[in-house]
């Protein structure tokens, strides 16, 4: 199985305090940022698929925090 959305990294917002997932899609050539309630609600299926198979990184991956 192929992954198209690769997890980068996760940032903390620092007005909102939401977590923003990095996945980089190398199909489209493009960086995709979403908090983990917008990739919940998403309709783009693969993005779903490939950030299931890498939750286990996701979760343990250090947060960073934004530049001022």
């Amino acid at each position: 199985m192929e992954v198209r959305y690769h997890f980068m990294h996760k940032i903390r917002e620092a007005v909102t305090n939401e977590i923003i997932l990095h996945f980089m899609d190398f199909k489209g050539a493009r960086i995709i940022k979403l908090t983990v309630e917008e990739l919940n609600a998403t309709t783009n299926k693969k993005l779903k698929e490939d950030a299931r198979t890498q939750w286990e990184t996701i979760q343990n991956a250090h947060t960073m925090k934004p530049r001022a």
